[in-house]
C-alpha cells in the first residue's frame, strides 16, 4: 500500500474512525480549559472538524467501503439490533394456549406436507408434519444447521441416512444432528403419517 493511497483495511478503517471520536471528544474537554490559555478558537476550530470526520466516517465510510451496502452504516446497524433484540424479546417469552391436540383435523389427503409451527423461540422450534403418502424428490438431501429431534406420533416412514435406513412407526423417533444429510423414502397412505419435530442449535 502506497503512503497517500486510501484506507480499504475494516481494521484500519475502524480505527481511523476512533480517532477521530477521541480527537473530537479530547477537543470538547480542552475547550472548558481553553478560557486560561486563550486558545479557545483553534481548539474549537479542531473540535468541529474532527466531530465532522467521525460522522462522515460512521455514516459514510461504512457503507462505502467496509460493508459495500446501506445497512452498514452505524444507523442502521444501531436500528438492525434494536429490532433483532426486541423480536427476541418477544419470541422468547412463553405465552399461555388453551389445550390442544396434535391428532385434530388431520386431512386424509395433500398435495404437499403440512407443516405447522407449534412454538418457537430464538433456541428451539417445535412442528407438528402431516405426511400423506410424501416422499423427498430423488436424489433430495436434507442438510439442516439445526439438530432435529422427531418422533412418528402415528402412521409409517422410512427415513434413509447417508449409510443406512429407518423405518419408524408409531412412537419411534431419533435424533438427526444437524448437517447429517437424510431424507423422507416412504411415508403411508392409508393414513396420515404425523410427525413431532423439534429443531435446536
Amino acid at each position: 500500500m502506497k503512503l497517500f493511497d486510501d484506507v480499504k483495511s475494516p481494521t484500519l478503517l475502524y480505527i481511523k474512525g476512533g480517532l477521530f471520536g477521541i480527537l473530537a471528544a479530547t477537543t470538547a474537554l480542552a475547550l472548558f480549559a481553553a478560557e486560561y490559555i486563550g486558545q479557545k478558537t483553534f481548539l474549537l476550530a479542531i473540535c468541529l472538524w474532527s466531530s465532522c470526520r467521525f460522522y462522515y466516517f460512521f455514516f459514510y465510510v461504512l457503507e462505502h467501503y467496509v460493508g459495500g451496502n446501506k445497512n452498514s452504516s452505524i444507523f442502521a446497524m444501531t436500528v438492525k439490533l434494536f429490532r433483532k433484540n426486541h423480536l427476541a424479546q418477544q419470541s422468547s417469552r412463553a405465552t399461555f394456549s388453551l389445550p390442544q391436540n396434535l391428532f385434530t383435523e388431520l386431512p386424509k389427503s395433500l398435495l404437499e406436507e403440512w407443516i405447522e409451527t407449534l412454538a418457537n423461540t430464538p433456541s428451539v422450534r417445535i412442528e407438528r408434519i402431516v405426511s400423506t403418502g410424501h416422499a423427498s424428490p430423488p436424489d433430495f438431501w436434507y442438510d439442516q444447521t439445526e439438530n432435529e429431534w422427531v418422533v412418528v406420533l402415528r402412521g409409517n416412514a422410512v427415513l434413509t441416512l447417508e449409510n443406512e435406513t429407518r423405518r419408524l412407526s408409531s412412537g419411534d423417533y431419533l435424533l438427526i444432528p444437524a448437517h447429517q444429510k437424510h431424507r423422507v423414502d416412504f411415508t403411508s397412505t392409508d393414513e396420515p403419517t404425523v410427525w413431532l419435530a423439534v429443531f435446536f442449535q
